[in-house]
């Protein structure tokens, strides 16, 4: 049976803007059993149900060729007009009717889709078409389990969705974590392993939570039936979490602190990325785009190279402290997301993030990036790690680190789950991922800082794991800085927080070409 709730080119849209990629958790797990069940090569890989081809673009890194099919033409449409994927094809069919020979396809996957095949058909067209030894692998989320969370605000939009959208759910969304157990049955092969749950945290800004919701096949039904209601829905559930006023006014302080201790890369690290960005490139350079730039202090080291440059960030009050010290007459800066940037294709010379990926919709903000770039144009991600080595004459270095260790271990239970264990491991992903040829990377770069005592203790207090913490118990926050700066300060035999010391920070980067034909 073919399901057309997915069927309009708005829905498509949409669908492709704010539809969540599979996490890199799940990507794991199925590369390893593929791995392990199968081995090498990986050649085919088929993604049934693929929408907009969010998971079928998971897997590109990995298998000579991918191939998306959906009954959906318009969903088709937006997948194919991702670029950056070559390896990756579309065709529109059912899963009931895969147009592969037989024994030709190494995994087969169906992401949040399966619940809609007819399960007989489908599992038989998988036998059909897959190697032997191929795998197979359907994901799902569960709706029961799906918490959205703002600080205190989590559970208003709990109700939203306990109390107004699930009476719209239609009945093969209902029963879809039900359907897979059936599937999961069914399945005739002996060897198969089912994992219950994957927990996941995505912290993403509230109008991706509202689009993500526009997605749903229960909210598609409720548009349906009044069109007005459902806009009226998304609307008030903005309005009743927050509103861009209070977002501002909570984020003031914390931009604030971010402008004024916020390590600014140093001049080294912006003249690798000008060398990299000048070896197939003559001046004058046009226009570079700082994304996430936050309160600008990359942004204006790009000033003196370009004759125009533009730092873009999600936060209003971030840019609101940018603006107020800009003082080059060529850098200018734009609210918006990273994953949507304001610029036409192949306009931008030179693409940047200064310690924000991480931060990013990472798949997405690299699709747009591939966007914007000129031919020959550049990205350059940077960023530093905790690494940090403080140093003061006559002191011990090896004591004084230690203090720094604990704190930082202190902060890492309060550090945002969508960070992974360890932000390095995202660049470098993102570093094997870019289809590029003419591309760098470098995870050892140490650039030394003088500064007070009382500035890295206000660089610390930047960190979005000391944010949180600040958020959830302002009185631990405080005691754990006030002590850290004790400790330190005990060390060093000074009485004041102003005294002077040494921060040796270790920063990575990725420098990457745009080629000039893609």
């Amino acid at each position: 049976m073919a399901y057309r709730l997915f069927e309009g080119k708005d829905h498509a849209s949409i669908y492709q803007k704010y539809r969540f990629t599979p996490p890199n958790e799940l990507r794991t797990v199925i590369l390893q059993y593929l791995d392990k069940k199968k081995g090498q090569p990986h050649v085919l890989a088929v993604d049934v149900g693929c929408g907009t081809g969010q998971n079928s673009r998971v897997f590109a890194p990995y298998f000579k060729e991918v191939v998306g099919v959906d009954i959906s033409e318009c969903q088709l449409e937006e997948a194919r007009a991702v670029p950056g994927y070559s390896n990756v094809t579309y065709r529109k069919g059912t899963a009931e009717e895969l147009p592969f020979a037989d024994g030709t396809v190494d995994l087969l996957t169906a992401a949040s889709a399966a619940h809609w095949f007819d399960q007989s058909r489908f599992l038989t067209e998988a036998n059909r078409v897959l190697k032997s030894r191929g795998c197979m692998a359907l994901l799902g989320f569960s709706d029961s389990d799906t918490r959205l969370h703002y600080q205190n605000c989590g559970e208003k939009l709990n109700e939203i969705y306990e109390e107004v959208l699930i009476p719209y759910t239609s009945n093969p969304v209902a029963v879809s974590e039900s359907k897979l157990q059936e599937l999961y049955c069914a399945i005739p092969f002996p060897e198969k392993e089912r994992i219950e749950g994957i927990p996941t945290t995505s912290f993403v800004p509230l109008w991706k939570v509202l689009g993500f919701i526009e997605t749903w096949s229960m909210f598609q039904v409720y548009r349906k039936k009044d069109p007005q209601a459902a806009a009226n829905l998304l609307l008030n559930t903005q309005k009743r979490v927050t509103s861009d006023t209070v977002l501002m006014e909570n984020g003031k302080e914390h931009a604030a602190s971010y402008c004024k201790y916020r390590i600014s890369p140093s001049d080294q690290l912006i003249q690798r990325v000008i060398d990299f960005f000048e070896k197939q490139r003559t001046r004058p350079f046009e226009l570079a785009v700082d994304v996430g730039c936050g309160s600008g202090q990359g942004t204006v080291m790009l000033a003196k190279h370009f004759a125009s440059v533009v730092g873009t960030d999600v936060s209003p009050a971030q840019l609101e402290e940018a603006s107020l010290h800009a003082k080059e007459p060529n850098i200018t800066y734009r609210r918006c997301v990273a994953e949507e940037l304001p610029f036409a294709d192949n306009s931008v010379d030179l693409v940047t993030a200064m310690s924000a990926f991480h931060w990013f919709d990472r798949p997405r903000f690299l699709q747009e990036a591939h966007r914007v770039l000129n031919p020959n144009g550049c990205l350059a991600l940077l960023n530093y790690t905790l690494s940090m080595e403080l140093s003061y004459p006559d002191c011990s270095v090896d004591a004084l680190n230690q203090v720094c260790k604990e704190l930082y271990a202190a902060l890492n239970p309060y550090r945002s789950s969508h960070l992974g264990a360890n932000s390095k491991d995202l660049y470098r992903e993102a570093y094997e991922s870019i289809p590029y040829p003419d591309k760098e990377w470098e995870d050892c770069v140490w650039v030394r800082k003088p500064m007070t005592l009382s500035s890295f203790i206000g660089f610390v207090q930047s960190f979005s794991s000391y944010q949180a913490l600040l958020r959830e118990d302002p009185q631990k926050a405080a005691s754990l800085s006030q002590d850290f700066c004790q400790r330190l300060m005990s060390i060093m035999q000074v009485t004041s927080a102003e005294t002077e010391v040494v921060v040796a920070v270790k920063y990575l980067y990725l420098l990457a070409r745009k080629p000039l034909e893609v």
